[in-house]
């Protein structure tokens, strides 16, 4: 097997990365150009790595090498690495593991994929690297990452709402009373008070990057600000969903989500502060929005991330435990 390991800050992203994200369906999150953008402007170095077997492409990495934490609000240098850290293997601004493979291949396949990149990461990150880190991994994920000198770290679950209802009616009804009035007055409100974005493609790369960081910071966060150019990338592509509220020109709150086809999973979000011209309660709407758009477009579920997990548990969600898995060198 061959491994190409890239900096997407320095080097290009091999084509090939597109080309299999299409062919597997990953969702719009993979895309090459909305990486390397986020990248430019990351805490930790980027890296991508593809993975071929004949010529095909059988599998793909993504995460960035962590080390001592970076001073609040700093981007890391291009083509800069720590002096010692760990690859952390995960998708960026998700939930969601950092690694894919070809359908076509069965689990001994894939775990001899997992062990042709482990390599040429150690070989690629040398004195730099310790190790790896396989963060967001889900139960089926598990037999493939783990091994005996292994650990393994039991993290904060995802969640997750199973679609099975016929319309958004359907969904309040099976709601306890109070629940019920209380997300139907919502939804409600926000229709009345606002111009719901339901489902659009596109939205203002400078708006939506200013609302996230103001949320990040309002929850204690110190990551820089989400590049401009990583949601004008994603703008128009396929299986890209904003949903949020608009007033005027200005955005009040914004939710990016990624529609696969089987299922709707949320990502980035953020709203205007209620001090600052926002309106109260519009991130509850925002699940009500998405809910409906999983009902009426006949998706499996949402994934609704990590966090908060009482509240979205009163959306209906189940939690989904996730692990972190570390393979030392």
């Amino acid at each position: 097997m061959h491994v190409e390991i890239v900096d997407p800050t320095t080097e290009p992203v091999p084509a090939d990365w597109e080309i299999f994200r299409k062919q597997e369906r990953l969702a719009a999150a993979w895309q090459a150009d909305a990486l390397t953008a986020y990248a430019w402007c990351a805490q930790r170095p980027v890296r991508l790595a593809v993975v071929r077997d004949g010529g095909q492409v059988a599998g793909v990495f993504l995460g960035d090498v962590g080390g001592l934490p970076a001073r609040r609000g700093d981007y890391a240098r291009p083509g800069s690495l720590p002096l010692a850290g760990w690859f952390d293997c995960r998708l960026p601004l998700g939930f969601n593991p950092g690694f894919a493979f070809a359908s076509r291949l069965d689990q001994v396949e894939r775990r001899a994929v997992l062990k042709a990149f482990e390599g040429a990461t150690r070989r690629r990150l040398g004195r730099h690297c310790l190790g790896i880190v396989y963060r967001q991994v889900c139960a089926g994920e598990l037999p493939l990452v783990a091994g005996r000198f292994r650990p393994r770290v039991a993290t904060a679950p995802n969640t997750l709402l199973v679609n099975r209802w016929s319309d958004l009616e359907e969904y309040f009804a099976g709601l306890p009373r109070g629940r019920r009035q209380r997300f139907r007055r919502i939804h409600a409100e926000a229709a009345e008070t606002t111009e719901p974005l339901h489902a659009v493609g596109t939205v203002d790369p400078a708006q939506a990057s200013r609302l996230a960081h103001l949320t990040d910071l309002k929850h204690g966060g110190g990551r820089p600000p989400i590049p401009l150019g990583y949601f004008s990338r994603l703008n128009g592509e396929s299986g890209v969903c904003y949903f949020g509220h608009r007033e005027g020109d200005r955005l009040l709150s914004f939710d990016l989500a990624f529609d696969t086809g089987d299922r709707l999973i949320t990502t980035v979000t953020g709203s205007l502060d209620i001090r600052d011209g926002g309106r109260r309660d519009l991130y509850f709407d925002l699940y009500l929005q998405e809910i409906d758009h999983m009902i009426r477009e006949g998706r499996n579920g949402i994934e609704f991330g990590k966090g908060m997990a009482e509240l979205k548990q009163r959306f209906g969600c189940d939690l989904i435990p996730q692990t972190l898995v570390v393979a030392p060198w």
